[in-house]
């Protein structure tokens, strides 16, 4: 694990000290094309059809209560991150949230927050290291997670250790089957969208995957003529 650590910290920091134009954003894409293929493959012969299910039978109102608590839960990262980032805004809002979320809307069932009028302001540890000079490094595709970079990847870890203890039970059937319903109704949310990928599905969701973290990194401010010319 250490040795897997530590390529990975290596192989970060080679493609981030490089200068863009040095950089090839997708050098893995016949591999990357690969896993992309079998996740559409899982997705449609699995995953879908368990969401269209799930979206059959449980209302819709609890499928919102749900998405709340799985949201809520992620909260303490958010305000870990914001406060990596030096915003302490940020880290205000995403605190005070947990904690009105958890108590007052009984633990994140009910989005108190939002409708105190406490904005949601969202940060990852790759968002993290993106604030702080780190380039994302090569697109890859993960299996079973799908599009990331070399740099969110990586942390992916870091944000998962943050979260509070309550989503890390002893039993791991209970963390597998937690973690399962937070994919199954995170993947129902998006049935309504599922088609809208074009006719090179895997460069749309590359190029929709670097572009939506370049925005997020840089609190959506982006470059507005590179966006043009990307979409033209």
């Amino acid at each position: 694990m250490k040795r897997l650590f530590l390529l990975l910290v290596l192989l970060i920091a080679q493609f981030s000290f490089s200068s863009e134009g040095e950089v090839d954003s997708d050098p893995w894409e016949n591999l990357n094309r690969k896993t992309h293929s079998f996740n559409m493959s899982l997705d449609d012969w699995l995953i879908r059809p368990i969401a269209e299910t799930y979206d059959f039978i449980i209302p819709d109102f609890v499928q919102t209560g749900f998405s709340n608590v799985f949201d809520n839960l992620g909260t303490p990262v958010s305000a870990a991150n914001n406060l990596i980032q030096f915003k302490p805004v940020g880290f205000i809002s995403e605190t005070s949230r947990f904690i009105l979320n958890t108590t007052f809307g009984i633990f994140g069932l009910f989005d108190v927050a939002s409708r105190l009028g406490i904005q949601e302001r969202s940060e990852d540890f790759g968002q993290s290291l993106g604030y702080w000079g780190l380039k994302g490094g090569p697109y890859i595709v993960i299996p079973f997670f799908g599009p990331s970079s070399v740099r969110d990847g990586f942390s992916l870890a870091p944000d998962y250790y943050l979260r509070p203890d309550l989503v890390r039970f002893e039993d791991n059937k209970a963390d597998l089957g937690l973690n399962g319903l937070s994919l199954v109704n995170l993947r129902a949310g998006l049935l309504g969208i599922s088609d809208l990928s074009g006719n090179d599905q895997y460069s749309f969701y590359r190029d929709a995957f670097l572009q939506r973290r370049d925005y997020e990194i840089n609190d959506g401010k982006i470059d507005e003529f590179l966006f043009e010319d990307e979409f033209d």
